[in-house]
């Protein structure tokens, strides 16, 4: 009745009044009508133990999910839909208190799964022991089909994913077909096979997150981009002791769950794992490889720390025997700080075979172990593969307890000068 109102005072004709006094009248009957237009957004309270994935079916755009602190059982929803502005959100009621999603033995095997999201925020939660995925969201309609790639413009903020798997191709967070993700000052610690793994992914950037392995948990890659993902940025990250490729840039996927799918009449060397992916300004600690370059092409490394890592600073692999899939070329590693403490390495970047190691490209970086300014140190950084268009310089950054270079010539180099 209130919007009829509004509606019939504005087709009435206005009676003849002073210039300043209609404009004060429209002005009026404008804020009404936006007043009577807006849509209100509803808060729905989850107790511990409440069955909440009923809500997907009630939420509108605005609405909030609010976990109370506690422990809460696993959920499943599909098809939430925020809008522009006005997302969904799922959050706990107090972040210094945040609510814990356990997974159970006898529950499903993942703490959060959601389906075919679109402008969700997820935030200030944590989920905990998950036998499959902590979080798994994909782009599937239900029906178990591989549809293309599902514009989500999601959001995780300040998730916490703990005590995943422990072994086997279970991942802290699963993305799946989906455009616009962003992860943020999120924790993923202890899993089996990914900290996140991407799989046909686009326009995703992970900044801020930090990634922590744990004894007896497999932990086979940290971030993993692959399955066709492009565009994808991972900013300011923590990798701590992150598993065997603390970052696959790309990666080996069957051709059934790519996004987009592989045409059958793709050319030969005319399609990626990856394409697009940069990691910037992250520190990397341990674990056996940093980041490793897997059937992907341009990848760019700039301004990295990477402290010990066990075997190699970076990997060139080529591990699909599919003519359509290219080697790994045209990828750039810049303005980074490498540091083996106490033993220096037996090789500083593995070359697999099928690769192009030709193309990639070593801008000026820093390196350093003990021996590293002798002869035959100096002879490793010759041997690097690729173009160098910088001299690779030989630096001790005396690192401190937070890896940061106390030697001044060293601080230019590196995620923290």
């Amino acid at each position: 009745m209130q919007l009829t109102m509004f509606r019939a005072l504005a087709a009435r004709p206005l009676p003849v009044a002073p210039a300043p006094l209609r404009h004060c009248l429209l002005a009026l009957i404008v804020s009404l009508w936006l007043l009577s237009s807006r849509s209100y957004a509803d808060q729905y309270p989850v107790s511990p133990g409440q069955e909440w994935s009923r809500l997907a079916a009630v939420v509108r755009p605005g609405d909030e999910i609010v976990l109370s602190p506690g422990v809460h059982r696993p959920a499943s929803l599909a098809g939430l839909r925020g809008e522009a502005g006005r997302p969904i959100v799922i959050r706990g009621a107090d972040p210094e208190d945040p609510p814990r999603i356990e997974v159970g033995p006898a529950g499903p095997g993942s703490g959060l799964l959601l389906q075919r999201p679109r402008h969700v925020v997820v935030q200030d939660v944590v989920i905990a022991g998950a036998r499959h995925n902590g979080i798994n969201i994909d782009d599937s309609d239900g029906s178990g089909s591989i549809a293309e790639p599902w514009q989500a413009d999601l959001t995780l903020r300040r998730v916490a994913v703990l005590r995943t798997g422990p072994t086997g191709n279970t991942d802290g967070i699963k993305l799946s077909g989906l455009r616009g993700v962003r992860i943020e000052a999120c924790l993923v610690e202890g899993w089996g096979g990914s900290a996140i793994d991407m799989v046909g992914c686009h326009g995703v950037t992970i900044d801020a997150c930090t990634f922590r392995g744990l004894p007896g948990h497999e932990q086979s890659s940290g971030v993993q981009a692959k399955g066709g993902s492009t565009d994808v940025r991972i900013v300011g990250c923590r990798f701590e002791d992150a598993g065997q490729r603390a970052v696959n840039l790309g990666g080996s996927t069957g051709l059934a769950y790519f996004r987009p799918r592989v045409p059958e009449e793709a050319g030969p060397g005319t399609r990626f794992e990856a394409e697009g992916v940069t990691v910037e300004r992250c520190v990397f600690v341990a674990g056996d490889c940093a980041v490793a370059f897997v059937n992907s092409r341009g990848g760019v490394v700039r301004d990295c720390t990477i402290v010990a890592p066990r075997r190699w600073a970076f990997r060139l692999l080529h591990e699909t025997a599919d003519p359509r899939f290219a080697a790994s070329e045209g990828g750039a590693v810049e303005g980074c700080l490498i540091v083996w403490p106490q033993e220096g390495p037996r090789t500083l970047v593995n070359v697999g075979p099928g690769t192009r190691p030709e193309t990639f490209r070593f801008g000026a970086n820093a390196w350093w172990w003990p021996g590293a300014d002798v002869p035959e140190g100096r002879n490793a950084l010759d041997g690097l593969p690729g173009e160098r268009t910088s001299k690779q310089a030989v630096i001790d950054p005396r690192l401190n307890d937070n890896r940061k270079p106390t030697n001044a010539a060293a601080a230019r180099f590196g995620a923290g000068g």
